[in-house]
């Protein structure tokens, strides 16, 4: 009696180990089945509530982001209602369960052969983890223009040109789109980017803000790399990020050089015309346009730190949730080893 209990315990203990089995996103291609497991992610991006081409159901997606990788999760027919409004973007939370399969890459456009859809098992709680990265490693628009069409990349930069919106007449099609393009440089080089649609119409960035690209896509006009930003990439103007950060630093270099009247200054391998990329700023003195971009680095270096103090709260809130756990796992252990001996 006392063995078939004992054995029965120590069955439960690793039922329970197996079904808190925590991975990275990189891992989840081992899960077995697709059960039985848990990870802690970003929201990177969650689309809208949208509907099947045929009319008959619904669908949103999201990109969850760890210190690993990314990977797309998707929610169908009624479980769109449930966990939609538990999502919100920028957010990290502990997801458990769901099927794990093989991305079709006709409708997935991650950087994952893998994808995560919602189900019944589906469990998703807030999390306080604060050590998951807010976006993906951003290369810089030197390293995207040496990448192949159709790659899928993710970079930073500062908008110094900005066009007025366009509409044009969609190829084998009478039908007509819309499209802006801005151009986006750092202190490698220059690239324009296409804004197409809705997103064309309403982007309301100006020149000097600081742009960041997730999922844009590497195109080729008349032998002219471009980066596209299609209904699957998110752009954010910005970015509480240290990359912004740097970028305003040498930006502020850039636009002294214009200031003292250099005429041309290099951008990696490519030369602008300084008095072309900001009409706006050419009657602006010096001091007035540091004054100008002091004031928003301050702003910015302000929201950062009211962001720390918010991490350092949450940090301590994780240490004392962790404590409580360590000491919930010895008494456990205790008690099972307490059975075994009996």
């Amino acid at each position: 009696m006392h063995n078939s209990c004992r054995f029965s315990n120590i069955l439960y203990f690793f039922h329970l180990k197996l079904l808190n089995m925590e991975y990275e996103i990189a891992d989840l291609k081992n899960v077995l089945n697709g059960i039985h497991w848990s990870i802690t992610a970003r929201v990177l991006k969650k689309s809208d509530v949208l509907p099947f081409k045929n009319g008959n159901g619904k669908y949103f997606t999201t990109i969850l982001m760890d210190k690993t990788t990314e990977i797309k999760a998707t929610a169908f027919g009624d479980y769109v209602d449930h966990f939609f409004s538990q999502l919100q973007e920028n957010n990290v939370y502990n997801i458990k369960n769901g099927e794990i399969k093989k991305a079709d890459k006709a409708y997935n456009k991650s950087n994952n052969d893998y994808e995560i859809i919602f189900n019944g098992s589906t469990i998703i709680e807030r999390s306080v983890v604060t050590d998951i990265p807010s976006h993906p490693s951003l290369k810089t628009i030197e390293n995207v223009l040496s990448m192949a069409t159709n790659t899928l990349i993710d970079t930073i930069g500062v908008i110094i040109k900005k066009e007025q919106s366009q509409e044009i007449k969609k190829k084998n099609s009478n039908d007509t789109c819309k499209l802006r393009n801005i151009i986006l440089a750092d202190s490698t080089r220059s690239v324009t980017v296409t804004l197409w649609g809705t997103e064309a119409t309403n982007f309301n960035a100006h020149e000097e803000d600081i742009m960041s690209i997730i999922g844009g896509k590497i195109t080729d006009y008349k032998s002219v790399k471009k980066i596209s930003v299609t209904g699957s990439s998110k752009i954010q103007i910005n970015p509480y990020w240290n990359e912004t950060l740097d970028l305003r630093i040498w930006y502020k270099e850039f636009e002294k050089k214009k200031l003292l009247n250099l005429s041309q200054v290099s951008i990696g391998s490519q030369e602008l015309n300084m008095f072309e990329i900001s009409q706006s700023n050419r009657n602006k003195t010096m001091n007035e346009h540091i004054l100008q971009q002091n004031k928003i680095d301050d702003d910015l270096i302000s929201k950062r730190l009211l962001e720390l103090n918010d991490e350092e709260h949450k940090i301590k809130t994780e240490r004392t949730d962790l404590i409580f756990k360590k000491q919930r796992l010895s008494i456990e252990r205790e008690n099972i080893k307490s059975n075994l001996e009996n």
